[in-house]
């Protein structure tokens, strides 16, 4: 076997004594596998520390024998996981083909062991690491949140005053609309999705988006809304479901231990689904509305591992195709697409082969018939396998033998492979189909056989021309019935297409009629918006007539910057009272700058003890907000005239009483001084005469 050299891959074990379960962090070894040959080894490792490796190594891989060594429930796995780069693939080598093969025989198939002794934990992380990089195991992957996206009808057919049919056609190209413009946008940012249309007549009735990303992702870019004749509801279902993917080859090409399945499936808004064992034995069919490929995997995977998946329609559609690929399936491609005979034939056929009276809806019946198809394909090559399963007198699993014959092997090669498994390595003879009888010419008895039977031969193929000559006639009477009915189709097809262009023509004209209401709505809307907004401003600039309200001219910070710039914006004079937004930013020089243009007062909400001292500093009066009801129009404010005049006198004879006391403080200040100082000389004087 080849190693894949491409990247670093990080192996990983738990190391003895060590339970992910436990209180205390588990501890790992770590091997780091750069271009197929041990870069680096790390003992003791708890999982912070992992983590931290993960991110600098940043590894196109981390192999483990068992991911529950990483956390002992799905939760808490999916949130570790959760931490890892995004491009990082976990894989658990020891899950092959939906079972579990144990890691030393993986290792000693392979040709890493001679598979002697127990493995340590350096050994398997390792191991772990070779194996994934040979493609060994499967792809530990995690069912994301699902967004779903409907889009339906707002309004009940009947309503409205033209006619019920023109407005259910109105309503259901609206509803049309609106889905390919999510579906327009979910498209263009590339965010992957399935969608279910439910057609009805002329139109879309309702669209169900599946969206597999967060409802988050979707921010800003798709919301609930009504529209009136359409209304759009965004909701999301959360998973915490883990699933398997296999990465390629197991080694020993068996499946160990999940049973092999065959499912059919027929997507639509309703769902039907078909789950068969390798013996054609029904083991599930059901059908729901707006299923989705979470919940089909999560369905599916509680009876096994499907390996083949079918649907009745060629080619087979992008769901089928993105199911398949998710389970690391095969997708059986039908010649042509199934007819509505052939499925009933199919699903009776089948139901009288294994005894079953089955009451199935159409879409139930579809997905079973695909299956069964599929089945019925494969019949005679496993009949054929048996008898030489029996033949050679060798116990192998037939279920396991048949998964094999579906995957593509020979007959021979399959036995092999199995036998292998069980017995180590034999060599199998297949005997071929034709075998040639030696018949003794001489024999009269055969002779007059054959010549009987070459006359009853003769009497046959007579019978048949009869019949051939028969049937002609018969084509031609049809070949005749079929011209006529040709052109009466042609004639109902013209005055068909003359109603569609009719129909068209119209459903064109009520779109555009219903994006001229929008628009009008749109503009209706806006134009009653700013006609409040006028109304508004007629009734305060009223008032500021009467002399009722002052408007107060703003500033936003005590910067010299801002109050340069509001005074020639606002034009800011002397007697103006100016309202302070922010008291966080402070600069004298802006005080300063109000005071000498004559600033007669300041109103702001709850500034700093320094800055009120400094107000009073430049006797800048000051009036709390709060104080005098200040109201907010259009972003400006303003104040009843006479509550701002005597909140204004207030302010300034507090600031006079707080000046006055400021200026006696000073003045005795000053005398205290002064009468030190004579003192002081006194004494200088006294003690100069006694000397």
């Amino acid at each position: 076997m080849v190693l894949n050299l491409g990247g670093v891959v990080l192996g990983v074990d738990l190391m003895p004594m060590s339970t992910p379960s436990g209180r205390s962090q588990p501890r790992y070894s770590v091997v780091v596998l750069d271009e197929g040959r041990v870069a680096s080894r790390f003992e003791n490792v708890n999982r912070r520390k992992l983590l931290k490796l993960i991110w600098t190594f940043k590894p196109s891989i981390v192999a483990i024998d068992n991911v529950y060594e990483f956390a002992s429930s799905s939760s808490r796995l999916l949130k570790f996981l959760k931490a890892f780069p995004s491009d990082v693939k976990v894989v658990q080598v020891t899950r092959v083909f939906g079972g579990f093969k144990p890691l030393s025989v993986l290792a000693r198939d392979h040709g890493l062991t001679d598979g002697v002794g127990k493995l340590s934990p350096m050994m398997a992380a390792e191991f772990s690491a070779k194996l994934a990089s040979m493609g060994v195991g499967s792809e530990v992957e995690y069912l994301k949140n699902e967004t779903r996206i409907l889009v339906c009808r707002g309004r009940r057919i009947g309503e409205g005053g033209m006619s019920e049919d023109r407005y259910e056609r109105k309503i259901r190209t609206a509803v049309y609309a609106a889905s390919m413009n999510i579906k327009s946008t979910l498209d263009s940012h590339g965010i992957e999705y399935d969608v279910f249309f439910n057609r009805r007549g002329f139109g879309v009735d309702r669209c169900l988006f599946i969206v597999y990303s967060p409802k988050d992702s979707l921010r800003g870019l798709i919301k609930s809304m009504d529209l009136g004749d359409v209304q759009i509801r965004v909701f999301e279902e959360s998973s915490d479901r883990i699933i398997f993917k296999p990465i390629g080859s197991s080694g020993s090409d068996v499946a160990c231990e999940r049973e092999p399945l065959i499912v059919g499936l027929d997507p639509g808004v309703i769902t039907g689904l078909a789950v068969l064992d390798m013996d054609g034995k029904l083991i599930y069919v059901g059908s729901r509305r707006n299923w989705s490929r979470n919940e089909i995997i999560s369905e599916v995977m509680k009876f096994g591992t499907p390996i083949l998946v079918a649907t009745d329609v060629h080619p087979p559609s992008f769901f089928v195709v993105k199911m398949a690929s998710i389970w690391g399936a095969r997708v059986y491609e039908l010649d042509r697409s199934l007819s509505v005979d052939e499925k009933r034939d199919l699903v009776y056929r089948y139901c009288r082969d294994f005894n079953l009276n089955l009451d199935l809806n159409v879409h139930e019946r579809d997905a079973l018939a695909s299956a069964v198809k599929v089945f019925y394909g494969f019949k005679p090559l496993f009949s054929k396998a048996d008898s030489n399963v029996s033949e050679l007198g060798v116990d192998v699993p037939r279920k396991q033998l048949r998964a094999l014959l579906v995957r593509g092997y020979s007959i021979k090669r399959a036995i092999e492979v199995l036998t292998r498994e069980v017995k180590g390595p034999v060599t199998v003879e297949i005997k071929p189909d034709d075998v040639e009888l030696e018949v003794e010419a001489e024999s009269s008895g055969v002779i007059e056989y054959l010549k009987r039977k070459l006359s009853i031969e003769e009497e046959r193929v007579k019978n048949l021309k009869t019949q051939r000559d028969q049937l002609v006639m018969e084509v031609e009477k049809l070949k005749s019935e079929i011209d006529r009915l040709n052109s009466l189709v042609n004639s109902l097809s013209s005055e068909l297409n003359y109603k569609i262009k009719r129909d068209r023509e119209v459903a064109a004209l009520e779109s555009r009629l219903n994006e001229l209401q929008s628009a009008y709505l749109s503009m209706k809307s806006e134009y009653e918006s700013l006609k409040a907004k006028i109304d508004g401003w007629i009734k305060i600039f009223l008032k500021v007539l009467r002399g009722e309200i002052v408007f107060l001219k703003p500033i936003k910070n005590l910067t010299l910057d801002d109050v340069c710039n509001s005074i020639e914006y606002y034009n800011i004079r002397r007697g103006d009272v100016v309202f302070i937004s922010d008291f966080s930013v402070f600069d004298v020089d802006s005080l300063k700058k109000l005071s000498s243009i004559g600033c007669a007062g300041i109103v702001g909400f709850s500034p700093p003890e320094h800055v009120c001292d400094a107000f009073d500093d430049f006797e800048l009066p000051f009036i709390d907000a709060s104080s005098i009801k200040l109201e907010f129009f259009d972003g400006y404010p303003y104040v009843e005239a006479n509550v701002l005049s005597e909140a204004l006198n207030n302010a300034r004879e507090k600031l006079f009483e707080r000046s006055s006391l400021k200026r006696r403080e000073r003045l005795k200040k000053l005398f205290d001084e002064y009468r030190t100082m004579r003192l002081k000389e006194l004494k200088d004087l006294d003690f100069t005469i006694k000397y």
